[in-house]
Parts: C-alpha cells; sequence; structure tokens
C-alpha cells in the first residue's frame, strides 16, 4: 500500500491489480489522491461547461436494450421520429441562447441509411455552419457499416464530409459478460475498439464513457478503465471520460439496487488515478445531481459538461435533474473553482472569474 501511495503521487502509472487495492482506500483519501492526479495533467483551476443540446430524433431502436428506458419497446415512452422541421427548430433554439454543440441521438433504427445521416447532418450544417456535431455512437457506426456493406473507415468519412465532427464514446460498460445480458444486440468489446481506431484513422476525436452498477464487480470495473486507457495510448482520441451510475427504475433491470453517491466519488476518484492519459473528466451532475456533482470537483473532475438544453434518456428512468448556465457558474464558483464556457476542443471561449 506504501508503494501504491508513493507511485501515485510520483505520477507514475498503476496496474490493474494495484487499481483493485483502491476500492478500500478511505473515500477523503482517495478523494486528495485523484485531485493530485488531476493537477499533474490539468494544473488549472479552471472548470469548463458547454452550452449543447441533445436532440433525439427518435426512440425506434432495434437494440433494446435491458438498461434503457427511452425505446420504444420499453414501453414507457411512444415511439416517434422527429420531422426535419422539428430538428432544425431545436437547433435555432440552441443557437438563439448562445449554444454552440448538437448531439443527434437516436439508436440503431433498421431503416435509417447512410443516407438518411448525411441528409439530416447537412441540413443542420447548412441551417448553422458553426454548430457543431457531436453525434452518433460506436455501435450505430458499426450497425450502419455491417447494413451498407462499406467498411468503418468509408461510413465515418462519409459523414465526416457530410457535417459529423465527433463522436461520443457512448462505452456503457466495457466488459462483454455485462454487455451479453445488459445490450446483447448493439456491440461487443473489440468491435468498440474497433471503431475507435477507426474514429482515428479518419481523424475525429471521441470520449469514453462508463455506466457502472449492472452487477459487475471492482474486477469487471477496472477492465473497463484498461481497455479505455489502452485505447487512449493507441489513438490519442479521447477528449473526455464521463462516468456515471445506471439508473434501474423502469428498465429491464428494475431488480438491480441503484449505486450510492460514495460509489460514484470512488469510480471518478480511481478512474481519475488510473486514466493517466486522459484530461478531461466530466462530473455528472445529470444522473448524481447537482451537490454531488460539485463534491465531483474535489475527486478529480474538472468539467461540469453541457447545460442541456434537452435530455429525455435519463429522464425517463424517472430521474428528473435541470440546471442552467447561472446555476452551473455559480455551483462551480463555490467548489472553489473557476468556471469557464468552452467549446467543443475544451478550448475556453468566456472565463467568468
Amino acid at each position: 500500500m506504501k508503494n501504491l501511495e508513493e507511485k501515485i503521487f510520483s505520477g507514475k502509472r498503476i496496474a490493474a491489480e494495484e487499481a483493485l487495492h483502491l476500492f478500500s482506500w478511505d473515500i477523503l483519501d482517495l478523494g486528495l489522491a485523484a485531485d493530485y492526479r488531476r493537477k499533474i495533467v490539468y494544473p488549472s483551476e479552471d472548470v469548463g461547461f458547454i452550452l449543447d443540446r441533445i436532440i433525439n430524433y427518435t426512440n425506434i431502436c432495434e437494440a433494446k436494450c435491458r438498461f434503457c428506458a427511452y425505446h420504444a419497446r420499453a414501453g414507457v415512452i411512444d415511439p416517434y421520429e422527429l420531422s426535419s422541421n422539428e430538428i432544425l427548430l431545436r437547433v435555432k433554439e440552441l443557437k438563439e441562447i448562445g449554444g454552440t454543440q448538437v448531439m443527434l441521438q437516436g439508436g440503431i433504427h433498421s431503416a435509417y441509411t447512410i443516407e438518411r445521416y448525411v441528409d439530416m447532418f447537412r441540413m443542420v450544417k447548412s441551417h448553422d455552419p458553426e454548430i457543431y456535431i457531436h453525434s452518433l455512437s460506436p455501435a450505430e457506426l458499426w450497425h450502419l457499416s455491417k447494413r451498407s456493406g462499406k467498411s468503418l473507415d468509408d461510413i465515418i468519412s462519409i459523414l465526416h464530409d457530410a457535417g459529423l465532427d465527433s463522436v461520443p464514446g457512448a462505452s456503457d460498460l466495457l466488459v462483454d459478460r455485462i454487455r451479453k445480458y445488459a445490450s446483447p444486440h448493439k456491440i461487443s468489446v473489440s468491435q468498440w475498439c474497433e471503431v475507435m481506431h477507426s474514429l482515428a484513422r479518419c481523424g475525429l476525436k471521441s470520449s469514453a464513457t462508463m455506466t457502472y452498477g449492472m452487477g459487475e464487480t471492482c474486477e469487471e470495473r477496472i477492465a473497463h478503465l484498461d481497455v479505455v486507457r489502452r485505447i487512449q495510448d493507441e489513438t490519442g482520441i479521447i477528449r473526455a471520460f464521463i462516468p456515471w451510475s445506471f439508473s434501474p427504475a423502469r428498465t429491464g433491470m428494475e431488480d438491480v439496487p441503484p449505486a450510492t453517491g460514495v460509489d460514484y466519488l470512488k469510480i471518478l476518484a480511481i478512474a481519475r488515478i488510473y486514466l493517466d492519459n486522459v484530461v478531461h473528466f466530466q462530473a455528472g451532475w445529470l444522473t448524481e445531481g447537482l451537490k454531488l456533482a460539485q463534491i465531483a470537483l474535489s475527486f478529480g473532475a474538472n468539467d461540469f459538461g453541457g447545460v442541456l438544453m434537452e435530455e429525455v434518456v435519463v429522464r425517463a428512468t424517472g430521474i428528473h435533474v435541470r440546471t442552467n448556465r447561472e446555476e452551473i457558474i455559480d455551483i462551480i464558483r463555490n467548489a472553489g473553482k473557476i468556471p469557464c464556457q468552452r467549446d467543443s476542443d475544451y478550448r475556453i471561449v468566456r472565463r467568468y472569474a
């Protein structure tokens, strides 16, 4: 344990078996260690946020993940598809409040071809070329490739040319045992890695998420982090890491006990220590609540993510957390940090000193 502490505070990379010991650390000691590691790669006390909007253009998804309450077959939300005018109206509303990024999200829709996405992205860029499109997911790209008969590189290049600027990592949990139960119709861990390598070859950046609390072991949590660290070593395209707890209500996994706030802070801190090659860590206010997200800024997080004009997927599980720019600025400032509005490349647009 002494050797592990020395490695952490000297900035050295720790091994997977060493990371397992961190789950038994005192929560405050773990937070101090994580914040120290944050300062090594991000010494500034700036905390960024972005004005963005998620536009869920449909909830008709053939993946039918057990952990999702939003897809049409879950029986919580009626099936729908947004028209082009409805999508553009949402983009216009985002622009009117000074928003800069849109996340167009749908799922694996059997009737959606590559041409459908090309038209959607071109439509948004034609309406406003300055809007940054951070959209789709590795699972969607994989299935588009298989359905079209085109390579991943070709699919991503076509979408990039149409206006796609970057792709959310949408990692869920990178453990095949969990994926086979929770999301058997999506993609495997190795396929997720293939997509990330293809994004790198095509010059697109991404991120990595971690949906924990789905019945995985501590060893499997570290296994997820190990995949992320390896992919970042190999590609360098992961701009941010975003952990969040699984919300079991109204899903096909309602019997899974919900994770606690302490679980969240431990995952965040251990991830910050283990992922020594990722600079930005987001505080998950949407799933964890604003107060816990504020505490997360002392446990390795250095970003508050998006203000999110609209979010419906998490809300479908019964979680209703809303915020705005002014509230986020106050929360960051009251945590002893400097709130900064940023762009999609994590460059500061405005600092609220």
